[in-house]
C-alpha cells in the first residue's frame, strides 16, 4: 500500500492542536507540500506569508468594482447591484471601487498597503470545486494532475530526508501552520501532516518517552512507523508553538468578535510576535463563498451574503495589519487572499451568481509596491495591477471575466520577490518559467539609465517571426532575453553579450499568430515588451 492510499484510509491524517479552540495544523508539507519551499526559503530571509483561503468562489465583481464599466455592469446583474455611490472609492483609482463592507481594506488601500491584481485565473479554467482548489494548491494547470504542492515539491529539493531528523538547531518551528478546521488537499503532499492535539493552549501533553511496541514488518508497519516519526515530531513542536504563543503582547489593537477568521489572524499574529521562525501561514475563511443564491439582500443589496464575507474578511485584515505594525514586524509581514474560481459576469434568478472564471487577488502588508503608480505595468495606477475587466453591452450566461494573469505568476513573484527563491528554484517547483509581477516594493527598479519606452521592437507586428530590439545606446554587457506566451510561459531564453546597439531576435519556428511578451534582463534591470506576431 502506498503512503498516500494509507493515509487516505486512516483517522490519523491530522492531529490538530487546539489553540482558544480553534484546530492548528503545524504541517511541514504545507500546501500540498509547496508550501514548505515557501518557508525554506523565507527562513534565511526572515520573511513570513499569510495566506487566506475564500472557499467556494468569491464573486469578484462584487469585491471590486469595475466603476468604469457600470452601465455593462448593471445590464449584467441589476438584481444584485447596489447603487455606484455606495462602492467605496479608491483613492487615485478613478476605475476601481471596494464593496462598502471592506472599510478597514479600503483605509490599507488608500494607505499603500494593499494591492489588487486583477484577472487572476489560468488556461481552459474548471468550475468544479474540488479539482479547481486542487490546481491552486499543486500549481499545475486544467489539464495535468499532480500529488504534490507547488512549495512542498521544492521543499523535497531543499530536505530531501524530512522528516527523519527534525526539528534542527537551523529550522526547529514547522515549516508552516494551518489555522482552522479546513484540511484542505494542499497539505496532504508525499508525506503525513503533522500536528498534535491539545484541550486548550494553555495545555502541553508530555511526549510520550516510552518504546512503543515494534512494528510488524510490513506495508502496515512501515506506515505506522512512520506516523509514530511525525507525532513524535508533533509534540516537540507544540513546545516551540506554545512558547511563542504565550509570550507576552502588550498590544491595544482589538479584534472583532463573533468573527473565527479574526480569530485565526489573531493567533498568527502571537506566534509571530513570539519569534517562531515559521515563514508561511494559511488561514481560512469560516463562510463558504459559494453564493448561488442569497448573495444580496433584495431590500438592501449592501446586505446579504457576500456583505458578511466581506465584513469578516476585512475587519479580520485589518486588526491583523495593525498589531503587525505594532509589534514592528511590519516589513516582515506579507499577505494574500485567493478563491479557487470567481463568478459570472450575469447573475442568476436567485439573487446570486453561479461558477465562473478570473477574480481578483488582493495583497495587503507594508511593503508593497503602492508607492504612487505601480511600475512596470501596462496601466499604472496605484495599489492595482491589470485593468477592469471586460464587460460586454449585453452579458449572457456563458460570459466570464477575462484573464490578465496566470494565478502561478503570483506564485513564482512570492517565492522570489518574498521568499527569497531564485528564478531558477521557482521554475523547478512549477515546472516552467513564468513572468513575475511587480507586486513588492523590492521589484521596484532604478531608471536611472533607461525605461522600457527607450527600448524600441520593430516591427511590431512582426510577420516573419523575426523582431529587433534598439537600445538608447550602445550596450557593452550581457542581456537575457527571454520570450513568453501571454500566459507567462517561457517560450525560449537566450542570453547574449553584446557591443552594439541593435539586437536581431529570430523566433520563426517558435511563434504562432499570437501576442508574446518579451522579458528583458539588463544592468541589473528587468523590463517588458509586448510583440505580436502575425
Amino acid at each position: 500500500m502506498k503512503r498516500r492510499s494509507f493515509i487516505k484510509k486512516t483517522t490519523f491524517t491530522s492531529i490538530p492542536l487546539l489553540l482558544k479552540g480553534i484546530p492548528v495544523v503545524a504541517s511541514s508539507d504545507l500546501l500540498s507540500q509547496s508550501l514548505e519551499k515557501m518557508a525554506l526559503a523565507a527562513l534565511n530571509c526572515d520573511r513570513i506569508l499569510v495566506i487566506i483561503q475564500q472557499n467556494g468562489g468569491n464573486d469578484g465583481l462584487n469585491t471590486v468594482f469595475p466603476l468604469d464599466k457600470w452601465s455593462n455592469l448593471v445590464n449584467a446583474r441589476a438584481n444584485i447591484l447596489m447603487n455606484q455611490s455606495q462602492v467605496l472609492p479608491l483613492s487615485g483609482n478613478l476605475t476601481t471601487g471596494l464593496h462598502p463592507a471592506m472599510t478597514e481594506m479600503k483605509d490599507l488601500y488608500d494607505n499603500g498597503k494593499m494591492i489588487i491584481v486583477q484577472g487572476v485565473s489560468y488556461p481552459n479554467p474548471i468550475y468544479s470545486h474540488f479539482k479547481a482548489t486542487d490546481i491552486w494548491f499543486t500549481g499545475s494547470g486544467s489539464n495535468t494532475d499532480l500529488d504534490t504542492g507547488w512549495l512542498g515539491r521544492a521543499l523535497d529539493i531543499k530536505y530531501p530526508n524530512f522528516p527523519n531528523g527534525y526539528p534542527t538547531t537551523d529550522m526547529p518551528d514547522p515549516l508552516a501552520i494551518q489555522i482552522g478546521s479546513t484540511l484542505p488537499f494542499s497539505l496532504q503532499g508525499p508525506h503525513i501532516n503533522m500536528g498534535y492535539s491539545a484541550p486548550d493552549p494553555n495545555a502541553l501533553l508530555n511526549v510520550i518517552n516510552g518504546v512503543a511496541d515494534p512494528a510488524p514488518d510490513s506495508d502496515y508497519g512501515h506506515e505506522l512507523t512512520f506516523l509514530r516519526l511525525m507525532k513524535d515530531q508533533s509534540n516537540e513542536y507544540i513546545k516551540v508553538i506554545q512558547k511563542a504563543y504565550n509570550a507576552t503582547l502588550n498590544s491595544s489593537v482589538t479584534y472583532p468578535s463573533n468573527n473565527k477568521l479574526a480569530d485565526q489572524l489573531k493567533i498568527v499574529a502571537k506566534l509571530i510576535n513570539g519569534g517562531l521562525k515559521t515563514p508561511v501561514y494559511i488561514v481560512n475563511h469560516p463562510n463558504s463563498h459559494d453564493t448561488h443564491s442569497a448573495q444580496v439582500n433584495a431590500n438592501d443589496k449592501t446586505q446579504g451574503a457576500q456583505a458578511t464575507n466581506l465584513t469578516l474578511l476585512s475587519q479580520a485584515i485589518g486588526a491583523f495589519q495593525k498589531e503587525i505594525e505594532f509589534m514592528g514586524k511590519s516589513e516582515q509581514v506579507s499577505g494574500m487572499t485567493f478563491s479557487e474560481f470567481g463568478r459570472r459576469i450575469k447573475s442568476n434568478a436567485s439573487q446570486g451568481t453561479d461558477h465562473g472564471a478570473a477574480a481578483p487577488v488582493l495583497f495587503f502588508g507594508a511593503m508593497l509596491n503602492t508607492s504612487s503608480q505601480v511600475t512596470k505595468t501596462t496601466y499604472p495606477v496605484p495599489g492595482m495591477i491589470g485593468k477592469s475587466p471586460n464587460l460586454p453591452t449585453n452579458a449572457t450566461v456563458s460570459d466570464q471575466v477575462e484573464m490578465q494573469f496566470d494565478y502561478r505568476q503570483l506564485y513564482t513573484t512570492v517565492m522570489q520577490d518574498w521568499l527569497c527563491m531564485t528564478e531558477t528554484e521557482a521554475t523547478q517547483v512549477l515546472g516552467t518559467n513564468f513572468v513575475k509581477l511587480p507586486i513588492f516594493g523590492s521589484t521596484l527598479l532604478s531608471t536611472a539609465d533607461f525605461d522600457n519606452e527607450s527600448i524600441l521592437l520593430y516591427p511590431n507586428p512582426s510577420v516573419d517571426g523575426i523582431v529587433n530590439l534598439r537600445f538608447p545606446d550602445i550596450v557593452k554587457d550581457y542581456v537575457s532575453i527571454s520570450l513568453l506566451s501571454i500566459n507567462g510561459q517561457l517560450v525560449k531564453s537566450e542570453i547574449f553579450k553584446l557591443n552594439q546597439r541593435e539586437l536581431r531576435l529570430d523566433y520563426s519556428g517558435f511563434v504562432q499568430d499570437a501576442i508574446y511578451i518579451l522579458s528583458i534582463d539588463w544592468n541589473g534591470n528587468r523590463f517588458y515588451k509586448k510583440a505580436v506576431f502575425n
